[in-house]
């Protein structure tokens, strides 16, 4: 038998071979098994940072973050700090869902919602008023009076619709300058809360005097003599407050602590093609006011403010820029293409979309038939209408020469609205554009005298 020779050396070399095998496998399998367990919150980091990181996302999926989100504050604190559009839209909303229904507005969230009743965004602005409303906050009046002197009528209306829950004392002497307003709707409005509070009748009807939707156009429109009996009403109500004004002492407003205000917000670039198929950026037009304003071939409002569009393109002619961007590749909220099913533009459905060229030739039929002077692009994959939120239309946003959105909202605006939002983006922001310290007309306080 012979005898075995045990290398001892090679098993000692061996033996650490087998440990760091032994190691490597068992941090393999305690990062296989740690990223099983961590699969879902992972999932939900890289969604939440691609949804805040991206310009356009739709407005569920920020939705869907701030839902799966451990700290709700924090994340709609958070989609708001982005300083995007559709971002904003959806954090302000939320936190009017954060708030409980039957409480008051919570400090920590006081200035936030005072600012976004002064916002760029109209949509915020609404969304800020039915939060201070909804809670019984003392600022309400104070912010509504800053809507009622802003160029915008459809503004001028939001702040009006929040006026009726304030007392008579406070709210007649606010209400007075508006029936010389150049809106026969806002005098009419005006006049009626005037009436509730006084107990008086001016005359004036609102079923005779409210717009009413035109079932060519789909327009709302004045009916003939609204502005007859609108001026007529209030030439009454004067007369009552001439002899009343006595009564009321003048409603004076406690300038409340500074607080931030976006009073714009950044418009980013863009590049989309024209009808020519040459490629324009938004940053091709710096140095001038910029309109943008997104619409279809379909869309009747969209259709019905060209004319304004056309004549403030030539009353300004090289100093402004006014884009027409056409989502008429877009899909509406049914799933058709055109508007309606059935359209020329193909068999309806998003699947069987029609190609670039038709597109582009329908939009091009529209901008001759129309004599369209201004620029217009194709906003084929909703790139740029996303962005700005432009799925209901018209949208407009307004631009200034640094590149800023100073206006965004929805709806058909006339020709004279349209010049004051431009003269109005043509004066640069106060150094101090993001402390406001309020004047009278914006407070958080209210007290007659």
């Amino acid at each position: 038998m012979k005898a075995m020779i045990v290398d001892h050396s090679a098993i000692s070399a061996s033996r650490p071979r087998g440990l760091a095998r032994i190691a490597i496998f068992s941090f393999l399998a305690a990062g296989t098994m740690a990223a099983w367990f961590l699969r879902e919150p992972l999932r939900n980091l890289v969604f939440a940072e691609g949804v805040m990181a991206n310009d356009g996302p739709t407005q569920e999926a920020i939705e869907q973050v701030i839902d799966l989100s451990a700290d709700h504050e924090a994340a709609i604190r958070r989609a708001w700090d982005t300083g995007k559009i559709v971002h904003r839209e959806v954090a302000i909303r939320g936190l009017s869902r954060l708030i409980p229904a039957d409480a008051s507005l919570p400090a920590q969230f006081e200035s936030w919602v005072l600012a976004a009743t002064l916002d760029p965004d109209a949509s915020v602005r609404e969304t800020a008023l039915a939060i201070l409303h909804g809670h019984n906050c003392t600022a309400l009046a104070a912010m509504c009076v800053a809507q009622l002197k802003d160029c915008d009528p459809q503004v001028r209306l939001l702040g009006l619709d929040h006026l009726n829950g304030v007392s008579p004392f406070t709210g007649i002497p606010i209400i007075v300058p508006l029936l010389d307003d150049s809106d026969p709707l806002i005098v009419v409005r005006g006049l009626k809360l005037l009436e509730r509070w006084t107990g008086q009748k001016f005359g004036v009807m609102l079923a005779e005097t409210a717009p009413v939707e035109n079932e060519m156009t789909g327009l709302k429109e004045f009916p003939e003599g609204s502005q007859t009996k609108a001026k007529a009403g209030a030439t009454r109500a004067k007369a009552w407050w001439a002899s009343h004004q006595s009564e009321f002492g003048p409603v004076e407003f406690e300038a409340p602590a500074a607080f931030d205000v976006p009073r714009s917000l950044p418009a980013g670039d863009f590049h989309l093609s024209g009808l020519d198929g040459r490629q324009i950026r938004l940053s091709d037009f710096r140095g001038k006011v910029v309109l943008l304003n997104f619409w279809t071939t379909w869309c009747p409002a969209c259709l019905s403010e060209m004319p304004e569009l056309i004549a403030l393109q030539k009353r300004y002619g090289e100093r402004i820029a006014i884009i027409g961007v056409s989502l008429d590749n877009i899909p509406d909220e049914d799933g058709h293409l055109g508007g309606h099913e059935g359209a020329e533009s193909g068999s309806g459905h998003d699947g069987d979309r029609p190609s670039l060229n038709t597109v582009r030739e329908k939009v091009a039929r529209t901008v001759k038939a129309r004599g369209i002077n201004y620029t217009v692009l194709l906003d084929r994959n909703n790139s740029v209408g996303s962005r700005f939120n432009g799925g209901e239309l018209p949208t407009t946003i307004i631009v200034d020469a640094q590149g800023y959105v100073r206006r965004r909202f929805i709806g058909a605006r006339s020709l004279p609205v349209f010049e004051a939002m431009i003269a109005e983006a043509s004066q640069p922001l106060p150094s101090t554009q993001n402390k406001l310290a309020l004047e009278s007309s914006s407070s958080s306080q209210v007290r007659n005298k």
